[in-house]
């Protein structure tokens, strides 16, 4: 939690100030509103004659801010001002056994031992899986390691969503992790599927590796 706000809430509100700057937008965080009193925006950006003022929610602190649709309706009345809801997507956690329990490192490298080992034997779907296992592995104990409350098993679009705006991975490496997570999709819901090759778990394996050595 930052500044009363929840991880999600504070990450995407970065994530959005730092898109409106590369826009060429002024900038201001927490910017009181004199057009509400007592109300202070959570984003503020301006450029020229343009203004927005941006709130940055989960639904749960939507929930808890009943004066947004009163400023929404005064920010829209103003000539060049708009306002502008951003909500946050919540991580989908999903079921697990009792007991759970994350990998740490000597776990994920394990398990990219025996991805290694199916992918000599020619399960290269099999080896895909264990590979992309310990990936998310990796990357959550990085997030965590980077301030980042641990919110147990969620999908991995959201694992692989934190990595990249945290600076873990790259943005040429999510769009090959996105690659990879596509037969990863296929293979774990029943699906055939075409243009598999080996190399993608060779890189994801490597991947993972220099992760833990990083760390």
């Amino acid at each position: 939690m930052v500044d009363g706000r929840s991880n999600a809430e504070y990450f995407l509100l970065r994530k959005a100030a730092e898109e409106y700057r590369n826009k060429g937008y002024e900038v201001i965080l927490n910017a009181p509103l004199q057009v509400l009193p007592g109300f202070e925006a959570d984003l503020l950006v301006r450029k020229r004659d343009e203004v927005k003022v941006i709130a940055v929610k989960s639904r749960a602190s939507l929930a808890a801010s009943p004066r947004l649709r009163e400023l929404a309706q005064v920010i829209d009345s103003k000539p060049g001002w708009s306002f502008e809801l951003i909500l946050v997507a919540e991580p989908e956690r999903l079921d697990a056994p009792e007991g759970s329990k994350a990998f740490e490192r000597d776990g994920i490298l394990g398990r990219i031992e025996q991805a290694e080992k199916l992918l000599e034997m020619r399960y290269s779907d099999a080896a895909l899986l264990l590979a992309w296992s310990a990936w998310e592995a990796a990357a959550r104990v990085m997030i965590v390691e980077d301030g980042v409350a641990d919110t147990g098993i969620t999908k991995s679009g959201y694992i692989l969503e934190q990595a990249t705006f945290l600076g873990i991975i790259s943005r040429d490496e999510y769009q090959h992790l996105r690659e990879i997570q596509r037969y990863r999709n296929a293979i774990v819901h029943g699906f055939s599927h075409d243009g598999f090759a080996d190399g993608l778990v060779t890189s994801l394996t490597q991947t993972v590796r220099r992760m833990v050595a990083a760390n």
